[in-house]
């Protein structure tokens, strides 16, 4: 068995219109919940493997925190441009590279993609993931190459705004 959980990165910041999309930081908000998500996340003791994130600053800074709660050293973390605002086919296809391990990857990045990656490999899964939202897919199989449309079962969904 396979499970992704696909991280929408936390609240970032519009603050300075001189910066680069990629370089947007996180909010103070945006750090409190990425915080909370890793407590979250450690209740259901979904420990990654690997860790993979979009090179975008505010991504990088979502997966760091999560791997500090989660006791996973950050510097294992795998910066992947095919996270950054591209299609559910290319996050696919980066997955299908993974072989048979790791049994468990987080892969944090961006809407729409992510969201619309959760609802074509979930049937029946609709929702729209909110800032540092996580979708947990469990995937009957031996290898990420084997991955395909339709195929996952919903582990969990959760975001910030359901625990406060």
């Amino acid at each position: 068995m396979k499970t992704l959980y696909i991280i929408r990165h936390a609240k970032s910041s519009w603050e300075h219109e001189d910066l680069h999309d990629l370089e947007r930081p996180l909010t103070e908000r945006g750090k409190k919940n990425a915080l909370l998500m890793g407590e979250v996340l450690r209740k259901y003791e979904a420990f990654p493997d690997e860790v993979i994130s979009s090179p975008a600053l505010r991504a990088v800074a979502t997966t760091r925190i999560l791997c500090e709660e989660l006791g996973f050293d950050s510097n294992k973390m795998l910066i992947e441009p095919d996270l950054y605002f591209r299609e559910v086919e290319d996050i696919i296809q980066l997955l299908h590279r993974r072989q048979s391990r790791p049994d468990k990857i987080f892969i944090t990045g961006h809407n729409p993609a992510f969201t619309n990656l959760a609802n074509a490999l979930i049937p029946g899964f609709t929702e729209m993931i909110p800032t540092c939202g996580v979708v947990a897919v469990h995937f009957n199989i031996e290898s990420w190459g084997l991955l395909k449309i339709g195929s996952g079962q919903l582990a969990f969904f959760e975001y910030p705004k359901k625990f406060r």
